[in-house]
C-alpha cells in the first residue's frame, strides 16, 4: 500500500496546532509555554485515539450509512471513555508534579474538563474530515462535468460508429430474406441498444436491470455479425434489481473482445459474465488471443476511458484488473454498488 505522506504531514500539523494553541492557553496557569508540553502530548496522545476512531471508525461505517442514531449511541461512550482516560493519566501525572492539579483529574471536575477539551478537538477534527470530503466530491463533480460531455462525444463514437452501423443494419438486411421474424426481433434489439446509448448515457445511473439489458442487445447483434466466428458464453448471476450503476461501464471491455475477434482469423472464445452478491457486483471479460495481437496491439481510447469513468465515478468502491497471457485478454471490475 503506498503512503500518502501529503496527508500524514497535514496530520502532523494539525496535533502540532493543537499543543502549540493549548501550550498558549495553558500558560496561564504554567510559568513558560514549556512547562505546558508534557500535559498536551499526554492530552493529544489519548485525544488522537478518540478522533481517529471516529473518523476510521464510526463516521464511515455508521454516519455515512445514515445510521445517525447508531452513531450517537457510539460517539457518547466513546467521549466519556477518552475523559475519564486522559484525566487519570493527568491525576497519576501531576501527583509528582503538583497534588492539588493531580487531585483535581481524579475528581469529575476533571473528567468534565478533559471531556470538554476532547469535545472541542473532536469537533474541529470532525468539521475539517467533511470539509476535505466536501472539497474531493466538489472537484470530483467539477472534472466530472468538464469531461463529460467528451467521454458522451467518445462513448458514442466508440460504440454507435458507422462501421458498427453499416455491419449489423446490413447483417439486417441479409435476414429479411433468409428469417424475416429473426430480422424484425434483431431490428428491435438494435432500437433498444440505440435509445440507450443516445438517451440514458446522459443519466448518471440507470438500474442495473437496463443496463444488463443493453449489454445482452449488444451481444446479440454481435453474435448475428459473427457467429460462425466466435464462441460466446454470457451469463449473469445473482439478484440485479434494486441496484443502480453508471451507464455503459460494461460495454468498451465487451466491444474490446469482439475487436480482437473481428481482427483474428481463427475462431475466438469470449466469456462474459456478470455476478451480484448483495451490493457486490462482479464483471469479467475474456477472450482468447494470439501472441501477434498481444505483441502488437496497444490498449485503445475506449479501454482508458472507461478506466479513468470508473476513477470519476467510483473513486474508491472499484477494483479493475485488466491484463494477459499468450492466449487470452482478461478484464475483472469489482464494483460496490451501495449507496
Amino acid at each position: 500500500m503506498k503512503i500518502n505522506w501529503k496527508i500524514i504531514a497535514v496530520h502532523l500539523l494539525f496535533w502540532v496546532l493543537y499543543i502549540v494553541i493549548w501550550g498558549v492557553r495553558d500558560m496561564a496557569y504554567a510559568p513558560t509555554f514549556l512547562d505546558t508540553l508534557d500535559s498536551n502530548l499526554i492530552g493529544s496522545g489519548f485525544y488522537a485515539i478518540g478522533v481517529y476512531v471516529n473518523l476510521y471508525v464510526l463516521v464511515p461505517h455508521l454516519l455515512m450509512k445514515r445510521r445517525k442514531w447508531s452513531y450517537v449511541a457510539a460517539v457518547v461512550p466513546l467521549v466519556l471513555i477518552i475523559a475519564v482516560a486522559t484525566a487519570q493519566a493527568f491525576h497519576y501525572y501531576y501527583k509528582s508534579v503538583h497534588l492539588g492539579t493531580s487531585n483535581f483529574f481524579g475528581s469529575v471536575q476533571g473528567v468534565a474538563n478533559t471531556g470538554g477539551d476532547f469535545l472541542v478537538v473532536y469537533g474541529l477534527a470532525t468539521c475539517l474530515y467533511f470539509i476535505n470530503e466536501w472539497y474531493i466530491k466538489e472537484r470530483r463533480v467539477r472534472e466530472l462535468e468538464t469531461t463529460n460531455l467528451q467521454s458522451e462525444l467518445d462513448l458514442l463514437k466508440s460504440q454507435v460508429n458507422p462501421h458498427f452501423l453499416f455491419n449489423a443494419l446490413n447483417s439486417v438486411h441479409v435476414l429479411i430474406r433468409k428469417d424475416p421474424k429473426k430480422a424484425q426481433k434483431t431490428l428491435e434489439k438494435f432500437s433498444e441498444l440505440l435509445s440507450h446509448q443516445i438517451y440514458e448515457v446522459k443519466k448518471e445511473t440507470v438500474p442495473l436491470t437496463e443496463e444488463i439489458d443493453n449489454l445482452n442487445n449488444f451481444i446479440e447483434i454481435q453474435k448475428l455479425r459473427q457467429d460462425d466466428h466466435v464462441k460466446i458464453d454470457w451469463k449473469t448471476k445473482g439478484n440485479l434489481n434494486g441496484l443502480h450503476i453508471a451507464p455503459m461501464l460494461f460495454l468498451n471491455f465487451v466491444e474490446n473482445a469482439f475487436k480482437h475477434a473481428s481482427s483474428n482469423s481463427d475462431k475466438v472464445d469470449i466469456q462474459i459474465g456478470v455476478s451480484v452478491e448483495g451490493s457486490l457486483l462482479e464483471f469479467i471479460c475474456l477472450n482468447s488471443i494470439n501472441g501477434r495481437q498481444v505483441n502488437g496491439e496497444r490498449p485503445g481510447v475506449g479501454m482508458a476511458n472507461a478506466r479513468r469513468r470508473l476513477e470519476i465515478l467510483y473513486p474508491e468502491t472499484h477494483q479493475l484488473e485488466v491484463g494477459n497471457t499468450e492466449n487470452q485478454f482478461a478484464v475483472k471490475l469489482t464494483l460496490n454498488l451501495e449507496d
